[in-house]
């Protein structure tokens, strides 16, 4: 056998045991689970410090988690607890839901054995996290171990029975699955309760069950590993105690009836602690000690304000009524001062007591005396209820004896009598804190009379500011709208610079009739700027006309300008009114003017010269009132140089000027444009508002978008009807933009084009062929670049990994490549 071979055990057995998850720690979680305590600490730390160099949070929670383990077994745990939390809440950060639950199990299951009384609070929200992460979700593994730690910890609580029955349902479950693990420390469980319950067959059976589970697992184990296995310390008891068996076999009956007083102990506590009135809760603690104890009468002393013993519940069966009865007052006073119980099979002959008078006066025979230790939740006390402990730690005794029998009471009586004695302490401090609660409730009845009256004061009160909240809501709504006012006026949405240039000269030129004349590129909202001109002046409440000269034929501009008269040419076959004559008292808004013919360049310059108009075929002249606003994605003034334009046109319609600037040297609209365009559409459709993404708005801004505001509105609109969440992200406005190459391909490395630049960016792809093409071409220089791995491929790119492997699916980039050459 190898050295690597004595190391571990068969990778087989390992994982079939639930030992293996995948990660580093498994070596650690191995050691561990095969007794290797030393190592498995090693193991674990070194886990933890590769994970925490490497960023692997995930790593470093299942690490954490064997490192709790070894915690656990070394007797650390709190800090073993601690682990095990900080462990569970790393891993459901990373939506690690099975290794999260595993960690809380893993808990749950250390505070249920721990030496002492289980921390059964403290386990079941471990259990009820557990079960949380587990939920609907497909981990079918964890539920049997969920459901043998649910029912452990209600055995814990007392109901034994409940608890057999729920394990009984998960040992036919596990012999089905076959998870031996689990098996044999349900089989444990089933044992420990059943002892408890006194069947002591049961528990017999079942830890002899889960010694041949174990013998099964270690026989596969290599020999020099199965030591470290029995020292595990549960292996070992179950080993003992299944070993044992003839011995068992011989107990006396009395052991039986002996289990069968544990069992009636957990249904007395339950009583005990259903019980509110003290005096009643003290007649019944003395009752049920005589009868779990077989005495013949019983004494509840509790200590008294001056810190003598008081007899508080008496029980006879010769005169059960007479609260008089004589005790040893000596032995209980013994047991009050050392705290230590006392207990004698002949107390005429024990030499301890025989300085004892009223031992001999009242001819004892078998006495057994216990304290009753006060527990911290007990506060001072009151009349008629016990003190909390006088400085002593000791709340009194609980005294039972027998004057005709010898020998009554063993250390078993004795054992069983301290454990009731502690319960019927905590029953004393629950019904002590209930009655404060009375009085504390009783206190607040008369405060809430007080409060009653000051209820109208405070009432008249809450109505004065309630209508000074409703006046700052008013303001805060016309401040919004102010806010607004300012980003969004006349429709004209931003506030960048060039923006409010833009708006400063529609304020000034608004209220006046001059002609303006707008210049800017196509889609920077043009026609938008004239409106506001025009319902920002005296003639608002008049038509506004819109002409886009570029779009007229030659041969209809004149129709179209000035009207016609019925049988004027082929087709007039009514009389039409020009748009001067339909803009007349308002504003005539003629778009790409710079597009004229020179012949309708000559007419126009006749109308403005004299304000009149003469339709087509017609004879009589009409007089038009009419504001010229001329737009133009070209420079007038530049078209006049170049003969293209009359001079004398463009003095008499730019008499103010302005330029509106594209998108690109207005970047900072953009996110208040996204917001503007996808709340407008939202309204239109009757649709939830779609959010835009940073790493969206980022892409937008980086683009060159020559379309300007139409495009952004266009590309917005298609991302958000096609977008499948609620937030469009950069991934969307990749695929949205008509054919158009993203941004982290093209857009955002490529200079933009800028006023007076000598050299125009490079135009984006035709159609989607282009496009797809050209994407082709970047993946694969990324691929090269980054010697074929994806994750730096796709972090070049700037484009999510998932859809970086959609493209390289659907391009076919690495259809015949070997796996590890494109690996991540």
């Amino acid at each position: 056998m190898s050295d690597s071979d004595s190391e571990r055990p068969d990778q087989r057995i390992a994982t079939s045991l639930g030992i293996l998850t995948g990660a580093p720690s498994d070596d650690a979680r191995l050691a561990l689970w095969l007794g290797q305590i030393g190592r498995a600490r090693e193991l674990a730390e070194a886990a933890i410090a590769k994970a925490e160099v490497a960023g692997d949070d995930v790593g470093r929670g299942l690490a954490l988690s064997a490192l709790a383990g070894v915690d656990a077994r070394e007797g650390h745990l709190e800090r073993a607890i601690a682990r095990w939390d900080e462990a569970s809440a790393s891993l459901r950060e990373k939506e690690r839901y099975d290794a999260s639950a595993s960690a809380l199990l893993d808990a749950a299951e250390a505070l249920l054995d721990r030496d002492g009384p289980a921390d059964v609070s403290a386990a079941a929200s471990r259990l009820a996290g557990a079960r949380d992460e587990i939920g609907d979700r497909a981990l079918d593994a964890l539920r049997p171990r969920l459901r043998m730690l649910l029912a452990s910890a209600r055995g814990a609580t007392g109901d034994v029975e409940g608890a057999l029955l729920e394990l009984d349902k998960t040992i036919e479950e596990l012999r089905a699955a076959t998870a031996r693990e689990l098996a044999w420390r349900t089989q444990v469980a089933i044992a420990r309760l059943s002892t408890l319950a006194g069947a002591e067959v049961k528990a017999r059976k079942a830890n002899e069950r889960a010694l041949e589970i174990l013998e099964d697992i270690a026989t596969a184990l290599p020999k020099q590993l199965r030591d470290a296995f029995w020292s595990v310390p549960i292996r070992a008891t179950t080993r003992a105690l299944a070993s044992g068996r003839s011995e068992r076999s011989a107990s006396t009956s009395s052991d039986l009836a002996l289990g069968g007083r544990w069992a009636r102990l957990l249904e007395i506590t339950k009583r005990l602690a259903s019980e509110r009135d003290v005096p009643r809760l003290l007649a019944r603690i003395n009752e049920s000690a005589v009868d779990l104890s077989g005495a013949e009468r019983g004494f509840v002393l509790l200590v008294g304000a001056d810190g003598k013993l008081e007899t508080h519940a008496v029980r006879d069966a010769a005169s059960p009524d007479d609260p008089h009865v004589a005790f040893s007052q000596s032995i209980a006073e013994a047991v009050l001062i050392d705290g230590e119980p006392i207990v004698t099979v002949d107390a005429q002959t024990d030499r301890r007591l025989s300085e004892y008078v009223s031992v001999h006066r009242l001819m004892l025979q078998s006495v057994a005396c216990v304290p009753i230790r006060a527990t911290s939740i007990i506060g001072p006390s009151s009349p008629g209820t016990p003190s909390a402990d006088n400085g002593s730690g000791m709340l009194g005794v609980l005294y039972v004896e027998h004057r005709v029998r010898r020998a009554r009471f063993g250390q078993a009586d004795v054992e069983l009598l301290l454990a009731f004695a502690d319960q019927a302490a905590i029953a004393l401090a629950n019904a002590k804190l209930y009655r404060d609660l009375d009085t504390r409730q009783r206190e607040l009845a008369e405060s809430n009379e007080a409060l009653e009256k000051a209820k109208e004061d405070i009432e008249r009160l809450l109505d004065a500011r309630t209508m000074e909240l409703d006046e700052a809501k008013s303001e805060l709504v016309r401040t919004r709208e102010a806010l607004r006012a300012q980003h969004e006026r006349h429709g004209i949405v931003g506030r960048s610079d060039g923006i409010r240039r833009v708006l400063a000269i529609v304020d000034r030129v608004g209220p006046l009739s001059v002609p303006v004349v707008i210049q800017g590129e196509s889609g920077t909202g043009k026609e938008l700027v004239a409106r506001a001109i025009h319902f920002g002046g005296t003639r608002a409440k008049k038509p506004f006309v819109a002409l886009n000269c570029a779009a007229v034929p030659e041969t209809l501009l004149e129709s179209e300008l000035f009207g016609h008269k019925r049988g004027a040419f082929t087709g007039a076959d009514r009389d039409r009114n020009g748009v001067f004559v339909q803009a007349h008292g308002g504003t005539l808004f003629l778009d790409e003017i710079g597009d004229m013919p020179a012949k309708m360049q000559v007419e126009l310059l006749r109308v403005l010269a004299d304000g009149r108009v003469k339709p087509i075929g017609g004879e009589e002249e009409t007089v038009v009132d009419v504001r010229i606003v001329a737009a133009s994605n070209k420079s007038l003034k530049e078209q006049v140089e170049k003969g293209l334009f009359r001079e004398d046109l463009y003095y008499r319609l730019a008499v103010v000027e302005m330029r509106l600037p594209p998108l690109r040297e207005r970047r900072t609209d953009i996110p208040l444009l996204a917001e503007h365009f996808l709340t407008e559409q939202a309204k239109r459709e009757g649709l939830p508002k779609k959010r835009i993404s940073k790493d969206a708005l980022a892409v937008l801004s980086s683009h060159a978008l020559p379309g300007n505001v139409r495009q952004l509105e266009h590309v917005l609109m298609s991302a958000s009807i096609l977008s499948a969440g609620s937030t469009i992200t950069a991934a969307d406005l990749s695929v949205l933009t008509g054919g158009e190459p993203p941004p982290m391909l093209m857009g955002a490395s490529e200079p933009e084009e800028m006023p007076g630049a000598s050299t125009p960016a490079t135009p984006p792809p035709a159609n989607l062929e282009e496009w797809k093409a050209h994407e082709r071409r970047k993946i694969l220089e990324s691929l090269e670049a980054a010697g074929w791995n994806r994750v730096k491929a796709a972090s070049r790119l700037g484009m999510p990994r998932r859809t970086f492997y959609r493209r390289l699916r659907e391009y076919g980039i690495l259809e015949g490549r070997d796996e590890g050459d494109a690996g991540d």
